[in-house]
Formats: C-alpha cells, sequence, structure tokens
C-alpha cells in the first residue's frame, strides 16, 4: 500500500469527541421512509460503531458500468445504506442525505459523526447514509498494508518514492482486479439517486464533509431536482486540485506558531517554538533518528526510525483538532531533548488512513486531479513538502492504473440556484476557507460562514449542527445568526507531560 498517496486527505471529524442521542425510536413500520417507500425495499434493524441507537439497514443493486444499463451482462454492485430514523417524523418525504469524506471513507461507519452533527436536522427528518461505491460494505476496495509496528520501523528516507508508489500500486492493482474508472464521484452519484428513488423519499437536503463536499455537489450537478439545500462543510471544489493541501497545512501550522507567541504564556514557555520544529526538521533531513518506543496501544517496545516524512505526517493530523494542535509546541521541545513519547502519541493518528478505500481514494484522484494538473499548479505543489512528496507519489501511481481522465467539464464551478450554506474552519490544514469561495462563485443563493478558531469539520466542534437545522427549516442560509461560530475553540498548549498552561484572558 502506499502511505503517501493515502495519507493525503482523509475525513478526520472522527477523531472528535461525539455527542450521541439516545432517543428510542419507533418501530419499523411507524418510520417515515417505510410508510412512503413504494417499492417495498426491505429495511433490517442494524447498529453502527460508537451510536447506541437502532438504525435501519437494507441494499439495491446498482449496475457497475453506469454506462452500460442496458446491457444484459453488465455486472452489478450492491449499495449499502442506513436510515438513522427521525426522532419526531414531521417530514416522512424528506431525509438529510450525509456524504461521508475520504476519499474513500465508509458513510455506515462514520454513523456516529453524523449523528452528532445533524442532532437537531435529526429531530423531524430521517438521516440517510449510503456507502459510496467501493466504500464500507459497498464493495469495498482494500489492499493490505503495513502494520503501525512495520510503520513505525520503515525508513523513506532511504527509499525511492516514485518506485515504492509503482510497487505497492502495481500489487493492489492486481489483488483488486477492477476498472477504476468504475468508482469515481462521477460515476457513484447514480447509487445515492437509485437509493432515494428506492426510499420513496421526494426531496433531500444534503449535507457533506471534506471531500463529501464535492460528492454533494456532483449529486446536485446531476438531480437538480431531487435537493432542496445543501450544507457543505470543510469544502472541496471541482475547481481546486488535492495537491494544494500542503499550502493549506503549511498555513495552518503558521497560525499555530502565531497563537503560541502571541500567548504569554506559550512564549514564555516555548520562547524558540518556531525555531525548534525548523531545528527538528533540519536534523531528520540530515539524518533520521534510530530508536526504541513504546507502542502506543500496547506499550510493547517497538523499533521507531523517526524521518522528516513521519515527523510531516503527525503534524499535519495533530493540525486536525485543537486538542492535538495544543500538543505541538511542547511536543517537538520534547523530540529535540530526545523524548520521543508525545510524538509517538500523535502519529498514532497515521493508522487511520488504513480505515479508507483504496480504490476510491485512486479513482478520484487518478481520474479527477492529476490528469488536469498544469506546470503551473506542480510548482505550487512543489514549494510545499507535504505537497512535494504527495503530488511525487500520486503521479507514478496513477501510471500505473492508468484511469482515464473525467470530462473536463467536470472541473467547472457548480452552478446551481439551491440554497446552500458553505462552513470552513478559519485553521483548517486541508481546506481553507479561499476553498468555500472557489466553489460558490456560481451559487447566487449561497452563504460562507467561517469558524475562525475551528479545524477542519466546523459541525463537530462548534454551533454549526443548530445552524444547519435552521438552515433546513428556512430553506435559506441568509437570516442564520452565525455569531456564535466565533466562540473561542483553541485549547491552552500543554506545558508539560502532566496539563496545560494557564487559560488567556480571552479564553476564560
Amino acid at each position: 500500500m502506499n502511505k503517501h498517496v493515502l495519507s493525503r486527505f482523509y475525513q478526520a471529524s472522527a477523531l472528535l469527541p461525539l455527542l450521541v442521542s439516545s432517543a428510542l425510536f419507533a418501530a419499523p413500520a411507524e418510520v417515515g421512509v417505510v410508510t412512503t417507500n413504494p417499492t417495498k425495499v426491505q429495511l433490517v434493524p442494524c447498529y453502527a460503531k460508537d451510536l447506541p441507537d437502532r438504525l435501519l439497514c437494507g441494499t439495491v443493486q446498482q449496475p457497475l458500468n453506469i454506462k452500460a444499463v442496458k446491457d444484459a451482462e453488465n455486472q452489478t454492485i450492491s449499495i449499502h445504506f442506513a436510515i438513522i430514523p427521525a426522532i419526531k417524523p414531521l417530514y416522512p418525504t424528506e431525509a438529510v442525505l450525509a456524504f461521508a469524506g475520504g476519499p474513500g471513507q465508509s458513510a455506515f461507519d462514520a454513523a456516529a459523526v453524523f449523528a452528532q452533527a445533524l442532532r437537531y436536522a435529526r429531530e423531524n427528518r430521517d438521516i440517510l447514509l449510503v456507502d459510496q461505491r467501493g466504500t464500507g460494505k459497498s464493495g469495498l476496495l482494500q489492499c493490505d498494508g503495513m502494520d503501525l509496528v512495520s510503520q513505525f520501523a520503515f525508513d523513506e528516507s532511504t527509499a525511492d518514492i516514485v518506485a515504492l508508489a509503482k510497487t505497492d500500486t502495481l500489487a493492489c492493482k492486481e489483488k483488486l482486479q477492477v476498472d477504476l474508472n468504475h468508482y469515481t464521484t462521477v460515476a457513484a452519484a447514480s447509487d445515492f439517486e437509485a437509493v432515494r428513488q428506492a426510499l420513496g423519499y421526494q426531496k433531500l437536503h444534503l449535507y457533506g464533509g471534506s471531500y463529501g463536499t464535492r460528492m454533494a455537489q456532483e449529486y446536485m450537478r446531476q438531480y437538480p431536482a431531487a435537493v432542496v439545500t445543501a450544507t457543505l462543510d470543510g469544502v472541496v471544489p471541482f475547481n481546486q486540485s488535492l495537491g494544494a493541501l500542503g499550502a493549506a497545512s503549511d498555513a495552518s501550522v503558521a497560525a499555530l506558531y502565531a497563537y503560541c507567541e502571541a500567548s504569554e504564556t506559550c512564549h514564555q514557555q516555548f520562547p524558540r517554538a518556531r525555531q525548534q520544529l525548523q531545528q527538528l526538521i533540519q536534523q531528520l533531513d540530515a539524518a533520521p533518528v534510530s530508536t526504541r518506543v513504546r507502542h502506543p496501544r500496547t506499550f510493547a517496545l517497538i523499533d521507531l526510525t523517526l524521518t522528516r516524512a513521519k515527523l510531516q505526517q503527525a503534524i499535519r493530523f495533530a493540525l486536525y483538532s485543537n486538542n492535538s494542535r495544543a500538543l505541538l509546541p511542547y511536543t517537538i521541545e520534547q523530540a529535540l531533548a530526545g523524548d520521543y513519547s508525545p510524538l509517538v502519541g500523535l502519529m498514532l493518528s497515521q493508522d487511520i488512513v488504513q480505515q479508507l478505500s483504496v480504490g476510491v481514494n485512486f479513482a478520484v484522484v487518478c481520474a479527477e486531479d492529476v490528469p488536469f494538473w498544469t506546470a503551473e499548479s506542480r510548482a505550487e505543489f512543489a514549494k510545499s513538502y507535504l505537497g512535494r512528496t504527495w503530488m511525487q507519489s500520486a503521479e507514478a501511481s496513477c501510471a500505473v492504473w492508468q484511469t482515464p481522465a473525467v470530462d473536463v467539464a467536470y472541473t467547472q464551478p457548480l452552478q446551481t440556484a439551491t440554497p446552500v450554506l458553505l462552513l470552513s474552519g478559519g485553521l483548517d490544514p486541508v481546506t481553507p476557507p479561499a476553498w468555500a469561495e472557489l466553489a460558490m462563485s456560481q451559487m447566487p443563493n449561497a452563504r460562507h460562514l467561517v469558524a475562525p478558531h475551528a479545524t477542519h469539520i466546523v459541525a463537530s466542534q462548534s454551533c454549526a449542527p443548530k445552524l444547519i437545522s435552521q438552515f433546513i427549516n428556512q430553506q435559506s442560509a441568509a437570516n442564520l445568526d452565525a455569531s456564535c461560530l466565533n466562540q473561542e475553540l483553541r485549547k491552552p498548549f500543554f506545558t508539560n507531560a502532566n496539563g496545560v498552561a494557564s487559560l488567556t484572558a480571552e479564553q476564560e
């Protein structure tokens, strides 16, 4: 498995604390979706991870090749969906359709995250989760990857990134034996529509997070009549390459250290915080560190080859949460002093990429992103370490897959008069607010709200769930009072292994 490609972009809100509803649901016959279901799709009770509530699950059969639906020999794929029933189904013909991130995350696996983000919307509308083709229970496309012990021991500094990407991709391609052209964002849109029709919903309200915002936009483009409103949280525009994530991550790091320098306590404790990060990077560029550390889960002693690649990935993942961001100055200082325990804790986040669908990830990158790079965009990506390394491995892997590019029209901004609410975190390390501005250029009924102290996925860490519900009910974002998004979400910096710095006057 190509770690560099898989680590580039994912729905990190699952790492954040969840608020789970404990409401009891009505029996299946009383759920709005069942009584309005004209095709009698079989629904069975089911349960999702970290969510104690009973859901309703089912499947629909879809042609694998959406361009050859009349071909009797065309293969089919089973599309899995789940319904989080409304607490009080006042709108039985409507649902909120949630799109997962990744690319390659299972919506069903993220059910608890969506239940938290849409907890107010769920008060009177069902929440519909569909595993995008190639993810979760919809024919997961997964390849064998390194376990955490192997990842920690691996020395990226001596590896040829391009050769490694090609070798891993060849092995994955041989195992999957699929045409990734059938797993693009464009191809997947019809599956969501098939589920809507099978369940008898007349109208949908969309909610997408991270890459899920791009999937939501494509669904709107193909099936505009089915959509009443759309909420895009952590926006990925059609006209923005995922390769720009490196610059977004660098900007988030700069904001973190600027905040530390402006904090009296942090600056006093770490007067050279920014310089210490550069010092550690320079040391690892010169030579990796070989040491023994405790496994973050089992506490067994294991080998660690600390390289710049591992450090940069650990930092990038830490930026997704205000809790882990607060650890970074202390973590870097300790690593310089030879104590890698705090860093090892942050590196555990890298294991989450194993949960993504490799096939869907490559389908999106190789058909929708890489083919449209220009000399200018490549030069921009190369300015960032993360952007440069991801670009190299992505190009090498896509050369192996040889997936045809989607139509160039796909890269144009979505044109829609549908009411759209766009949400951005001011500290987002992967989908910065500027991306939302690109996406809404052809949306006359759109409003962009920025939570200045939020990171990735605003609904997971702010008052946004209530705003989303109000937007859905009003079918307009024009009159939303978004002042609550200005709440201070940043955490006091950790100053030692036992605690944090005292709160600033502003935080108090």
